[in-house]
């Protein structure tokens, strides 16, 4: 089952926050300044599948409603605490 998630990235760490049933999820991705900027493009609200640890994006693209897929292979972050604290 794959989740509608809203991330927050940090581009100088690659760290990709964001929560799932009120917990939060702290992960790892290679690219996070076109991560950031596909981000700003999406046609709808990215998804995580946690079976296969990708985020999907829908990116918005002429003729293509939905928008075209873009998926991101997550890793586990190498910390359990996030290095910024955002309130609840």
């Amino acid at each position: 089952m794959a989740y509608s998630v809203l991330p927050i990235v940090d581009r100088r760490t690659g760290q990709v926050q964001f929560k799932v049933h009120g917990l939060w999820h702290i992960c790892y991705v290679g690219d996070p300044i076109l991560l950031e900027q596909l981000l700003a493009r999406c046609a709808r609200r990215p998804v995580f599948d946690p079976e296969t640890s990708q985020l999907l994006l829908g990116v918005a693209a002429a003729g293509e409603p939905q928008g075209r897929n873009a998926a991101f292979s997550l890793a586990k972050f190498p910390t359990l605490h996030p290095l910024t604290k955002i309130g609840s």
